[in-house]
């Protein structure tokens, strides 16, 4: 990116005074005529407009060059995230926290107060007229484990206790105001106070634009104040009832107790979230007046205006953004990118000389046009998130590499360097370009999320979910699960089957290279279930880790001819040792695609292993001692033929520190599969809830922590 201004315009007049002197400098100054006649010059004229040409389409709006020639313009799949996406934030402050479960359906407020224990908060609901409590509190939770930081926690999410109260007083209304309507609306301000909630934006914010959440991100959610109101201090919302329309004279009021009558000591209802009843005709406390003589209230009047006003105010909380302002998905003019030939425009006898110098120039600058008009016409391939295809050559795919390295840098990303040998153990060299494009693409449509929920728990998008992406890793799953599907367990023990081939007794005379694999990385996997039939080293379901890793290595794999006829697929466990002869197939190429498939099938289920799972202390705490806010773990399989080369755990190491946040230490665990054997059911106790799983598997982590 630079902040050089943008060059001149190419204007024909400029590129004929450029190319003409150049035109003689290149003919050795010999070339002087300069009348239209002359097929020199009139060639220099056809190639100075095609090149202004080719400038006028580049000056078109870029919205025009990515809508494709129907009129479609789709930019989530042109990695260009719309401003819905980019702009909102997480929650970052106690208060924050507060007003953005708040926005959530059902609740119409959360208090978020800080826990004595570090990194634990409390927190109280108080759902929405006609909500279930259960309803409001299930979406609290989600909401909150979605965007709760790594080493924080709720001690407590609980229904708010609620009192009703009565408001008191005289209401003055001017001549033309509706009573039932002022009534409604004075009640529903002095609940909203009582609430925390800002009762002079009673009808909600709206219509916050781009630059409004840029400079206030805390724009897309309801203004809420720390604490409750206090119902002994109805002065406080004087100004906000003064602004009612309708409303001429205040005096008098107070707020009673509903049950007793009497004026409230707030101290004796500690986390009471106070709200005012709607008036009774057997207790008139709200006398509402005009010209000073009092007027009847209708009950059910007031009551049907209250609830306008909370469905108002329910249905502008969810249109709290200026749609127009943040609606830039629209389509642009669809461009073509065709050119006409540079020569079509020039007389007829010179298009008819197809030998000689000037049809050799013709074509040398039609070339030369073409380049430089190409990259207009795929631009939106460019662009684009598509899995690159398997044709497609290297030259394209690293223009690609650099196009979404650009589009992650505006972003304020920089992608970690990829040319490490060991992250490529799965991969030959011609489909690591493809992963390098692949891997970015995926990043890229998932990166305003990632910054969204960046250092958070989401299960989606979360601190977790952006390591196991830059380390390469899967998310979620505990090493050694996909092997158990299979069937398959790993003990340094377990008895390996002796090789019944000797490399001695291959016998072979043609050339040597045909004995090996030749590597095939586009190779389908063969299925896992499939894998254990055609393994004679693995014995009883069980293997060694050292021939799980080697099972994986396409130089342990090799072909030979059969003394009986056909091919035999052979695998060495070691080498120069013996080899178990897999299967036998009627020729070499048979034997070459199922040793690919069956080398393929190997590293998938290495690659299956290699899961990340952050345990964070804080939900593993004992609810006596609840320590552990900065701290959490990642588990990671130790053994698979990747995991285990030293370049590739400082690869993971370098990654996980880099995204980490500052205030959490998150310390690697490379388990062995024993560790992850033992591990297993502790942790899907404690993901399915059981009493006491959480302490237990936080033991069990200290425990392999302390053998190390």
């Amino acid at each position: 990116m630079s902040l050089d201004p943008p060059p001149p315009p190419l204007t024909f007049q400029a590129l004929m005074a450029a190319a003409i002197p150049a035109a003689q400098r290149a003919s050795g100054g010999i070339w002087t005529d300069y009348n239209l006649h002359d097929p020199g010059v009139t060639l220099l004229e056809q190639t100075c407009f095609a090149l202004t040409e080719i400038a006028y389409r580049a000056d078109h709006p870029v919205r025009d060059h990515l809508t494709d020639p129907k009129g479609r313009f789709a930019p989530s799949a042109l990695a260009l995230p719309l401003p819905r996406r980019v702009l909102p934030g997480r929650p970052v402050t106690a208060l924050d926290l507060a007003g953005h479960l708040s926005a959530l359906p059902g609740v119409a407020r959360v208090f978020v107060t800080p826990h004595p224990a570090t990194g634990l908060f409390a927190i109280r609901v108080v759902p929405a007229p006609r909500t279930d409590g259960a309803v409001a509190l299930a979406a609290v939770r989600r909401a909150f484990a979605a965007v709760r930081m790594v080493g924080s926690d709720a001690a407590l999410i609980a229904l708010a206790p609620r009192k009703g109260l009565h408001l008191r007083g005289t209401v003055g209304l001017r001549p033309l105001a509706k009573p039932n309507r002022v009534a409604a609306e004075i009640v529903h301000a002095v609940t909203l106070a009582l609430q925390g909630l800002d009762c002079a934006e009673a009808s909600g914010r709206e219509g916050a634009r781009r630059a409004d959440v840029w400079d206030d991100p805390a724009a897309v959610w309801p203004r809420v104040r720390s604490e409750p109101g206090d119902p002994s201090r109805p002065d406080l919302v004087l100004a906000a009832l003064e602004r009612i329309e309708g409303v001429e004279s205040l005096r008098d009021l107070a707020l009673v107790d509903a049950e007793s009558g009497a004026p409230l000591a707030p101290a004796a209802f500690p986390g009471t979230v106070f709200e005012v009843l709607l008036p009774r005709p057997d207790a008139p406390l709200l006398v509402l007046t005009r010209n000073g003589g009092p007027v009847p209230l209708d009950p059910q009047a007031v009551a049907a205006e209250h609830d306008k006003l909370a469905a108002a105010r329910i249905g502008k909380a969810g249109n709290r953004l200026d749609r127009r302002d943040f609606d830039m998905g629209y389509p642009g003019r669809p461009r073509s990118a065709a050119r006409v030939p540079v020569d079509v425009d020039l007389p007829r006898i010179y298009r008819l000389r197809a030998a000689g110098q000037m049809a050799s120039y013709r074509t040398m600058i039609e070339g030369h046009l073409a380049a430089v008009a190409a990259p207009l016409a795929g631009l939106r391939r460019r662009y684009g998130l598509c899995t690159p295809r398997a044709d497609e050559d290297a030259a394209a795919l690293r223009r690609r590499v650099g196009m979404l390295d650009y589009l992650i840098a505006l972003q304020g990303e920089e992608m970690p360097g990829t040319a490490q040998a060991a992250l490529h153990v799965y991969r030959t060299p011609a489909r690591q370009l493809r992963w390098a494009v692949d891997w970015r693409a995926r990043y890229l449509r998932k990166l305003p999320e990632f910054n969204r929920f960046a250092g958070t728990a989401h299960p989606h998008f979360g601190l977790a979910a952006r390591m196991a992406h830059l380390a390469d890793l899967d998310r979620g799953r505990l090493p050694g699960e996909a092997m158990s599907a299979v069937g398959l367990a790993l003990d340094p023990g377990a008895p390996v089957p002796p090789g019944l081939v000797s490399p001695d007794a291959i016998v072979w005379h043609g050339q040597p290279h045909d004995l090996l694999m030749h590597r095939d990385g586009f190779a389908l996997p063969l299925p896992a279930a499939d894998l254990l039939p055609l393994a004679p080293w693995v014995a009883g379901g069980r293997t060694t880790p050292a021939l799980f890793a080697r099972a994986a290595d396409p130089d342990a794999w090799l072909l030979a001819p059969d003394p009986a006829g056909g091919w035999r697929v052979l695998f060495e466990g070691q080498p120069g040792g013996d080899l178990h002869a897999c299967t036998t197939c009627p020729d070499r190429p048979t034997a070459e695609a199922l040793a690919n498939r069956l080398c393929s099938g190997w590293q998938a289920l290495n690659r299956a292993c290699e899961g990340l799972v952050l345990l964070e202390d804080i939900l593993l705490r004992d609810p006596g001692d609840p320590g552990g806010a900065a701290r959490a773990a990642a588990l990671v399989a130790g053994w698979t033929a990747r995991t285990a080369q030293p370049a590739f755990r400082l690869h993971v190491e370098d990654m996980i520190g880099r995204t980490a946040p500052a205030h959490v230490h998150v310390r690697i665990l490379w388990l062995s599969p024993f560790d992850a054997l033992s591990l297993g059911p502790a942790l899907a106790a404690w993901r399915a809830g059981a009493e006491g799983a959480g302490p237990a598997l936080r033991a069990a982590l200290r425990a392999i922590e302390a053998a190390r």
